[in-house]
């Protein structure tokens, strides 16, 4: 190989390795992709955390009120709480926290002589968390979202007109019930006199049979029937029973009947018995025929009975005189149902 001095051989260019433009909108949509997703996630839990702690230390604050309340029989704070927390805090019930929740709105107490309660703001639909999270706590002002947490009287429910107290608070409505009470198929126990303010008011039985019961009876409504009372006073007949006063029959009705007649029997139930009971004849004059019938002298008149045929009676006229007024004379027959129980 010849080489001519003075002269090198020229250098060869190196191929440098890199990204496509391509590649690079890839890489660059998937990393945003990632971000879409990531980042809600990242801030719901941002907002779930903050919220829970505003919870924590809301309930600190309300539980530090109630123990002071239950130590001294007064609200901290004042006459109004409005320096509660601070009270609070120079008492130790409560360790040191700011003015401001998690959401850096500020926190503020109010109180009545028979509650105590939290005023604070929060952010877009996280005020109903904060509600649903904290009991006795309601939205008190939906545009700002702020929210406030009452408590009653230690010993009693949540101080809410929506919530009923199980202690006198000294607001009567706060033991009023102001729509209908469920109690889940629950008893009701240890009740005193109920008294209905209302006119026609009911008690029902909605399956089965309603019974009324004392020590000493019971008054039992069986499904399907009704019970009605009109002025029975058991006590004023010297505590006689009811059934003792009550006849053991029940008049149907009285009808009138003659030879031959057919009267139907009365339905009276599986304890009763379907009775009836003649009247007596008209007796007219007396016998005037041809003495030789001396033995009928001065007898004129006519016997009725009844021929018991299943479901009805038969009416049988026996004459002793005109034997063709058999089916011209009345009589009377009442028909009732008895009963032995």
């Amino acid at each position: 190989m010849t080489h001519i001095l003075g002269l090198s051989p020229a250098p060869v260019a190196s191929r440098q390795q890199g990204f496509t433009m391509l590649e690079l909108t890839v890489v660059l949509a998937v990393m945003a992709l990632l971000a879409a997703l990531t980042t809600p996630n990242l801030v719901e839990q941002l907002n779930i955390k903050r919220a829970d702690l505003t919870v924590q230390d809301t309930q600190q604050l309300i539980d530090a009120a109630r123990s002071f309340r239950s130590n001294t029989g007064t609200w901290p704070g004042g006459a109004t709480c409005a320096t509660a927390k601070d009270v609070l805090e120079a008492n130790d019930y409560l360790p040191a926290l700011p003015d401001v929740n998690r959401y850096d709105k500020a926190i503020s107490t109010v109180c009545t002589g028979n509650m105590f309660g939290v005023v604070q703001g929060a952010i877009a639909d996280w005020d109903g968390y904060l509600v649903n999270s904290l009991p006795g706590t309601t939205i008190s002002n939906a545009a700002t979202f702020e929210i406030t947490t009452f408590i009653g009287i230690p010993g009693s429910e949540p101080g809410l007109a929506n919530k009923l107290s199980r202690v006198a608070t000294g607001d009567p409505e706060d033991n009023r019930m102001r729509t209908t009470f469920f109690m889940g198929g629950q008893e009701i126990q240890e009740a005193g006199d109920i008294t209905f303010s209302e006119p026609d008011p009911v008690l029902r039985a909605d399956v089965g049979s309603l019974t009324l019961s004392s020590a000493s009876g019971t008054v039992e409504v069986a499904a399907g029937q009704t019970l009605t009372v009109d002025d029975v006073i058991v006590r004023s007949r010297g505590n006689r029973k009811l059934s003792e006063s009550i006849p053991n029959y029940v008049q149907i009705g009285t009808y009138i009947v003659r030879d031959a007649w057919i009267v139907n029997k009365p339905m009276c139930g599986a304890t009763g018995t379907a009775k009836a009971s003649l009247r007596p004849a008209s007796m007219r004059g007396g016998y005037t025929g041809p003495s030789a019938e001396e033995d009928l002298i001065g007898r004129y008149g006519y016997h009725y009975r009844l021929v018991d045929n299943g479901t009805y009676w038969t009416v049988i006229t026996k004459s002793e005189g005109d034997v063709a007024d058999y089916g011209t004379m009345d009589s009377l027959v009442d028909v009732f149902c008895y009963y032995t129980d």
